[in-house]
């Protein structure tokens, strides 16, 4: 691999000639949605800086974390500013529920890197870097398209009426199986918003209501919790068999085999390359490796954590070895296809700040997007698709394109 060339750098903080020190914030266990999040995102960056640092680092220096933050959940933006201003802190990972200080972060030039998650927080600042695109009112064909490979004609969609990102997914779930649905066979029947965080009250008025409209395909817009939550009470009445799109839980092997009757069937949308796929030629094995031998929970914010922690060296890569905060977002947002080795579907970094509407995704944006689909067989992950291009690619058009499969690298 390039491990860069070692050159004196002098005035960029976070940056001494035997390390490039970076700090993560993010929520620990004061998260109310309940599931791993700083702790598991926080051993994906330490898995991959052991690994490059077992490699030679990055221009002669190690990788090195100086800080890391709970943000207690409504703390962010003080501790954000806390870390902008450290000297012994060059980039920041971010992986907060509520994420703030990212204008602050782009007003001192400070490289952020953060979950696919923090795509609002983090459009139009040309210092964060996710793992996707951000558009908040883009219709997605793949939710058409999923309902297929399921065999699904009545669909239905839930969320959480105190999230706003929730409510939001369940209309455009809504529409876009209103948009392309009705040419499959497809129809969406039942759509709720409004279901109180932690659904203390249970949800048996939600799913008699989807049972007697004969739903046969599920669409969550919530947290992990939540799902098992619906699942439990789906069982009670008599739809176990009815496939659920979960919204997280891959690769938590573990969260699936302990839940291997209920989620039975069910399938998750990936933007990471399936690990049930071909994994020649990409990074996977070395991620994999780095993280069960650190002894790591493996989630899905555990492999974010390793794509952006990947991000930082490939920006510290491009900027070259007389490098500077500002150089290496530069060098970064120059980057036009970037797959973090194989790990994740490909992302134009020339192109990922911009807030698209549906509209200028169409005319401005990527021409499609990335997505695969797995399924929860026997308490284990099985991928539906080709293993050789275990993506389907779809496009942003408002006219129906089928889906083809595709490696969707860089």
């Amino acid at each position: 691999p390039d491990l860069g060339e070692f050159q004196p750098v002098s005035g960029v903080p976070g940056v001494t000639d035997e390390e490039i020190q970076f700090a993560v914030v993010g929520t620990g266990p004061s998260n109310p949605a309940g599931y791993c999040l700083l702790e598991c995102y926080l051993g994906g960056v330490k898995a991959y800086f052991d690994y490059r640092n077992s490699l030679g680092g990055v221009h002669g220096r190690q990788l090195t974390l100086t800080h890391e933050v709970d943000d207690e959940l409504a703390n962010t933006q003080v501790r954000m500013l806390e870390l902008i201003g450290a000297d012994d802190v060059f980039g920041i990972f971010v992986a907060s529920l509520i994420p703030a200080g990212f204008a602050e972060a782009a007003a001192a030039s400070v490289p952020l890197y953060s979950l696919v998650q923090s795509g609002p927080a983090a459009a139009g600042h040309e210092n964060a870097f996710v793992p996707g695109l951000f558009c908040p009112d883009c219709l997605r064909q793949s939710v058409v398209h999923q309902a297929q490979l399921v065999g699904a004609t009545k669909v239905a969609t839930l969320g959480l009426g105190a999230s706003q990102a929730s409510v939001d997914c369940v209309s455009l779930t809504e529409q876009a199986v209103n948009t392309w649905g009705p040419e499959f066979g497809i129809e969406h029947v039942y759509a709720n918003a409004t279901l109180p965080f932690g659904m203390p009250n249970g949800v048996a008025p939600e799913v008699t209501a989807m049972k007697d409209l004969g739903v046969d395909f599920i669409s969550l817009c919530i947290d992990q919790n939540g799902a098992l939550t619906i699942e439990q009470e789906m069982a009670r009445q008599g739809l176990a068999d009815v496939p659920v799109l979960l919204p997280q839980g891959y690769p938590d092997a573990q969260f699936v085999a302990a839940n291997a009757e209920l989620l039975e069937g069910d399938v998750l949308s990936l933007f990471v390359r399936p690990f049930e796929a071909d994994q020649t030629d990409t990074d996977i094995p070395q991620m994999v490796q780095a993280i069960t031998s650190g002894g790591y929970t493996f989630n899905d914010q555990t492999v974010q954590g390793w794509i952006n922690a990947d991000m930082a060296v490939t920006g510290l890569l491009a900027a070259g070895p007389q490098f500077d905060r500002a150089g290496v977002i530069a060098a970064t947002n120059a980057i036009a296809g970037y797959d973090a080795g194989g790990v994740f579907t490909r992302v134009d970094f020339t192109k990922q700040h911009t807030a698209y509407t549906g509209e200028t995704m169409i005319s401005d944006g990527p021409d499609t997007f990335c997505a695969a689909l797995v399924r929860v067989e026997g308490g284990a992950f099985t991928l539906i698709g080709d293993p050789d291009a275990p993506f389907f690619e779809y496009s942003w058009d408002r006219d129906w394109v089928e889906p083809v499969a595709s490696n969707c690298r860089a």
